[in-house]
């Protein structure tokens, strides 16, 4: 079989990729190394109970907002139903030594009210601040549909200043500065080290909607199956990519699965983890100087993550959720700190079937890589006895802080399963099982979606942002390669 374009990872990026070439006429091939699609926004089912894996809220889906027209040109939206999260706080965040809290409302205006609510003297350093992260979003390629913004594919400014030192120029005011900081963990990137445009990239989507979905990431998931199967998009599942085959001219000539079979193409977009792509050509196809780039990139955190079956939602759970910490304090995101003085987030699954009686909760604190490096090599479903007791030991502490964070939760609770890095490392096939894969810090160069072999494209968080948000701008940017992003442009404009 001879495809225009074979797609490797069947991700949100590489679901997105897939649509876009197809709905222009391309013959796409999607290779996926699960066994379905989305393995980590499909979300799972224990106990009766669905839990969310990957997806639990997301920005800028409101009508008219750039997420709801790139989910219309993709062909979902009409598969889909969008929950609005409360305008009003739709993040409750707490800082516990402190005695602070604060309902995060979305809306400039509203944001904007809030905080002068909280922070009476600090108009001005509100005001630029806002007024910053609203600009900066707004001139983002395929954020900001305006063609003087498509002339390059990198979007600008990324490499400084940082979140923080913008902060401290702003205010002396810890506490505002830890308001407009608690974000950084949508992206896993510290305010010290990411750059003030990326966390506007991220936080400025929250900060015009937020949504969910109902049925959650398996909604979204089942949506991208049905464009697929209209589009007449091959999916390959099941089978990972053993080798891009190139032609003497550099540019790929085809892929081999693992099981031996070739899919012959003329052009090959990778959204795998850039390490794992490294595996997959040979040495001669790129410089010795971007290998070893692509082998420094740094990891953001991985997590702990707590699944829970609960009797009863707390109500200050519903369409909302909680995001705590101990202190001030967000350096390095504290993977490292007892557990219990962790960064905390807890939220809510959106079940398809309203007649479900029991819902599904899920808390995330951050963690390191290092503590499961004694099983690193073991198998999922075959690890040692002592990984066991130590996801127990871990399952234990991470309830305790849920419960101390939420007390309505002690008594509702039926089932809790916990998830390491291991996990994530599994389900996810990153192989450092990070939450948000390669970082995007100041000082690091990340790869861009064109690579020096010919025809051969990049997309993914890697290249441009974690989330549903960032994957999918990866894809319209790669796909803007390819079909040009003046075309490509005019054709989501009709869903403005």
């Amino acid at each position: 079989m001879k495809y225009d374009f074979v797609v490797i990872g069947a991700g949100v990026s590489g679901l997105s990729t897939a649509i876009i070439l197809a709905q222009n006429g391309y013959h796409v091939a999607l290779v996926e190394k699960a066994k379905k699609p989305a393995p980590l926004i499909r979300g799972f089912t224990r106990k009766g109970v669905y839990f969310d894996s990957g997806f639990h809220y997301t920005g800028s889906l409101g009508d008219g907002e750039i997420l709801d027209a790139l989910f219309q040109y993709l062909g979902l939206s009409d598969r889909l139903e969008k929950v609005p999260f409360d305008p009003d706080g739709f993040d409750l965040i707490r800082c516990q030594e402190e005695g602070f809290e604060l309902r995060f409302p979305y809306g400039y205006e509203r944001i904007r009210e809030r905080l002068l609510e909280a922070f009476p003297l600090e108009s001005s350093a509100i005001n630029e601040y806002l007024q910053t992260v609203k600009d900066t979003f707004n001139s983002f390629p395929y954020l900001n549909l305006n063609p003087d913004f498509l002339d390059s594919g990198a979007p600008k400014g990324l490499h400084g200043p940082s979140l923080k030192d913008f902060l401290d120029r702003l205010t002396t005011n810890a506490a505002l500065k830890w308001v407009l900081s608690v974000h950084c963990l949508l992206h896993g990137v510290p305010p010290e080290e990411v750059p003030l445009a990326f966390h506007a990239c991220i936080a400025g989507s929250y900060y015009e909607s937020v949504h969910g979905i109902k049925g959650g990431g398996r909604s979204l998931t089942k949506a991208y199956e049905s464009q697929l199967e209209k589009l007449d998009v091959d999916v390959y599942c099941g089978q990972g990519v053993s080798e891009i085959i190139f032609s003497p001219d550099t540019s790929p000539a085809g892929i081999r699965l693992q099981d031996g079979k070739t899919l012959n193409c003329r052009g090959c977009i990778s959204t795998v983890h850039p390490i794992e792509l490294l595996n997959l050509v040979p040495t001669s196809a790129f410089r010795p100087a971007f290998r070893k780039r692509l082998f420094q990139l740094e990891e953001t955190i991985s997590a702990y993550i707590l699944y829970i079956a609960s009797r009863a939602v707390p109500e200050m759970l519903i369409r909302n959720n909680l995001v705590m910490t101990s202190d001030w304090n967000l350096t390095g995101l504290w993977e490292n700190n007892p557990l219990n003085s962790r960064p905390l987030y807890v939220c809510g699954s959106l079940p398809e079937d309203s007649k479900v009686t029991k819902s599904g909760l899920i808390g995330i604190v951050p963690a390191s890589r290092n503590d499961t490096e004694p099983w690193s090599q073991s198998i999922s479903g075959k690890r040692p006895l002592e990984y066991y007791q130590f996801k127990e030991k871990i399952a234990f502490k991470l309830r305790q802080h849920m419960e101390r964070s939420i007390p309505e939760l002690a008594g509702n609770i039926e089932h809790a399963e916990c998830a390491t890095s291991l996990t994530l490392r599994d389900f996810t096939h990153n192989p450092f099982g990070s939450m948000y894969g390669v970082k995007h810090k100041i000082g690091q160069y990340n790869p861009l979606p064109l690579t020096k072999a010919k025809n051969l494209y990049l997309a993914g968080q890697a290249i441009v942002a974690p989330g549903i948000m960032g994957a999918i701008i990866s894809a319209f940017l790669v796909c803007g390669f390819i079909i040009g992003h003046k075309q490509l442009l005019k054709q989501i404009q009709k869903y403005r």
